[in-house]
């Protein structure tokens, strides 16, 4: 290895994360520069942060910026050549940093790589096909070295941070949910590989990024469906998506309705909301940012 671990600078995004971004701060190496962008949160994170990293730049927009943006404007802190986006409910594993910083100088051609992903169940986060992939079919095999594949990251995404500029960084028009997808896509289209890294591995408690709340439940499922039919619109044209979007409202309409005490009902409301609000133009970011996850 030619580079040491300084040669990655580290951005966590946080919102109403203190419950877990102290074990997130701690697992980064102290050689490893950090920025951590606070959307706003209203549990002290971004106080945490400046206490318990005291070397982190803390960045404090004034309101929720969406994840993509809070990402991107994080990385424009970066000096360093690569950089990665961690979850703030992840911890890293010994070793991790400098397995990614070996594996990029064995994949010249890789826009992003991705360590091996563990949830506390011993599950490795593998093989989630891609936003326009077949859905349904046999899961993918699981790799037993380093391999490339069609989507990687999620929870952590590591750049070389030419690629990442080059192809623009996330979409500020996302809000939240498929800016990984998005980015995936558009890394591939312009000719750089993904890998996924057998040797770097970190442990991720999937889902605790944010204190849960049901409003907040409410608002991902929102942004869930308003960013699929974005990027499928980005990728695939409009009139395919507001085909989709339109074919997706009938059919939350029609669970709503014929099954009103299902538990998913919440869930069906709030995806048929931001179907909605899709086919009628409102953008996911100008949603009001204290109302929106």
């Amino acid at each position: 290895m030619t580079e040491g671990i300084g040669a990655v600078s580290a951005v966590v995004v946080s919102f109403n994360s203190a419950e877990v971004l102290p074990g997130c701060l701690a697992s980064i190496p102290e050689a490893v520069p950090l920025v951590v962008v606070d959307n706003a949160s209203g549990d002290g994170s971004a106080d945490f942060a400046a206490r318990l990293a005291p070397r982190a730049r803390v960045l404090r927009p004034e309101r929720n910026l969406g994840f993509g943006r809070a990402a991107n404007l994080g990385f424009a802190e970066v000096t360093t050549p690569f950089g990665i986006l961690l979850n703030a409910d992840v911890r890293c594993r010994l070793g991790m940093f400098e397995a990614l910083l070996e594996a990029a100088q064995r994949y010249p051609d890789a826009g992003m790589l991705a360590p091996c992903s563990w949830t506390p169940d011993g599950a490795l986060q593998f093989g989630r096909p891609g936003l326009f992939e077949l859905r349904g079919g046999a899961a993918p095999a699981m790799p037993s070295g380093d391999c490339c594949a069609s989507y990687v990251g999620g929870s952590a995404m590591f750049f070389r941070m030419d690629a990442f500029r080059a192809v623009g960084g996330f979409d500020d028009d996302l809000f939240l949910y498929f800016e990984d997808d998005d980015l995936c896509f558009r890394l591939r289209q312009a000719g750089y590989s993904l890998v996924h890294v057998q040797g770097a591995a970190l442990d991720h408690a999937a889902g605790r990024s944010s204190a849960p709340s049901p409003r907040l439940e409410w608002w991902k499922h929102w942004h869930m469906a308003w960013s699929a039919l974005h990027v499928e619109r980005k990728h695939r044209g409009g009139a395919r998506a507001t085909a989709h979007g339109l074919g997706l409202a009938v059919e939350l309409a029609a669970r709503l309705a014929f099954r009103p005490f299902h538990p998913s009902r919440d869930k069906w409301s709030a995806r048929l909301a931001g179907t909605l609000a899709f086919l009628r133009g409102v953008r996911a970011v100008d949603r009001p940012p204290e109302r929106a996850a």
